[in-house]
């Protein structure tokens, strides 16, 4: 059995074909999107310097139960015999140094106008990957490849291009605007976001290729759903979009997943899933993938297998929570999204209207921006849900 997971910093959903954008051209993830199964309410567990670390863990970064020491992702594969390798662009990070991987390589790439298409990071971490994919791993067995890259970078020259005609027919000359704001244009993010597409498709390739000698899982998703921290207004008149976090933008990110050569692809083939998932759900993804129920032994994992989420019919989770580890947490719900504020510069016993001030309520899915805080409206509904979330962070319940 092999599980293959491809995973960015940060990915917009927004910028995704299959994800509802009519505009980027992103054939191959809507590919895998079509003959696989996707999700359309993806979150991450964790933003800001905690982001990804469910992964390697599989529990929750919110709950109280946080001694994460003997159930790292690599201690569990390593224990069930499970080989892992992780290929990353760039430098460690704190959630892959946790995760324990038995081999981990790093590799290097150029972003920018002077690099080339091949020279980018995600290239560098697709042509490591499809090598590992085709070497015969030492003493046979199960194994799991795990490729990771940060966030689409500027793109080589001629990609930054790409889609300057579809804002220069509505009046904006993107080619004239300072460097600064041009290159954190959404027309130029698109460009990064159909190349890192053409190397996903040369690495999918290799994929159906090593999937006709063995079962293989493969996942893409992202630690974040957001790059930009301002987007150029397509209209010169119209004020730029500011975004606030832990909003959607930022905690929903892509997930797409398909299942080669083994009994369950016949199941999960053109499926589009509206079940809450989160990033605590890769782990026991990967272990029920390799048929290792027994790994975890006392250390039960908080998050789901996301290939259970895709057939089971049961209920699946009302709700998510996710914060930043330090100041915000919020709570998601299919119609709600609920905002704490909990920095420090607010001291305890604060009257109502104060306490008031520090949470926001915003109507999903209509409120995609946050922008109409309705919580002083519906009072009762911020009282629920926090309630919810006092459950997660105060016991050892699973978040939904």
């Amino acid at each position: 059995m092999y599980a293959l997971i491809v995973s960015f910093d940060s990915l917009a959903t927004n910028s995704i074909g299959c994800y509802g954008n009519e505009w980027i051209e992103t054939p191959h993830l809507d590919r895998l999107a079509a003959t696989g199964a996707i999700f359309d309410r993806s979150f991450v567990d964790s933003i800001g310097s905690q982001a990804g670390m469910a992964w390697s863990n599989g529990r929750h970064p919110l709950s109280a139960s946080q001694d994460f020491s003997s159930n790292s992702l690599g201690h569990l594969l390593k224990s069930s015999g499970v080989q892992a390798q992780l290929i990353a662009a760039g430098s460690l990070q704190p959630w892959q140094q946790a995760a324990d991987f038995h081999k981990v390589s790093r590799v290097q790439g150029n972003d920018g106008p002077d690099a080339k298409p091949d020279e980018i990071p995600f290239a560098q971490v697709v042509r490591e990957g499809i090598s590992a994919l085709n070497e015969s791993p030492s003493g046979g067995g199960d194994r799991l490849l795990w490729l990771h890259a940060g966030c689409p970078g500027a793109p080589p020259a001629g990609f930054d291009e790409l889609y300057f005609e579809d804002f220069e027919e509505r009046g904006q000359q993107i080619a004239e605007l300072p460097d600064e704001a041009r290159v954190r244009h959404p027309a130029v993010y698109a460009g990064s976001v159909s190349l890192l597409d053409h190397w996903l498709g040369e690495l999918i390739a290799s994929v159906e290729t090593a999937s006709s000698l063995e079962p293989l899982l493969l996942i893409v998703t992202a630690a974040s759903g957001f790059l930009w921290q301002e987007i150029i207004s397509p209209t010169p008149d119209a004020p730029s979009i500011q975004y606030s976090p832990p909003g959607d933008q930022l905690a929903r990110t892509p997930m797409l997943l398909k299942v080669y050569g083994d009994a369950r692809s016949a199941e999960i083939v053109s499926l589009r899933s509206d079940r809450f998932v989160q990033a605590c759900d890769l782990v026991p993804t990967l272990i029920d993938w390799f048929g290792k129920a027994g790994a975890t032994g006392s250390l039960p994992l908080e998050g789901r297998s996301l290939l259970r989420e895709l057939i089971d019919d049961g209920p699946g989770r009302p709700f998510v929570l996710y914060g930043d580890g330090r100041f915000m947490n919020a709570v998601r719900t299919p119609e709600w999204l609920c905002v704490q504020d909990c920095s420090p510069d607010f001291p305890p016993g604060l009257s109502s209207p104060d306490r008031a001030s520090l949470l926001s309520l915003y109507v999903k899915p209509e409120d995609v921006w946050e922008v109409n805080n309705v919580a002083s409206q519906q009072p009762e509904i911020v009282d629920e849900l926090m309630r919810l979330m006092a459950e997660v962070n105060q016991g050892p319940e699973n978040p939904g």
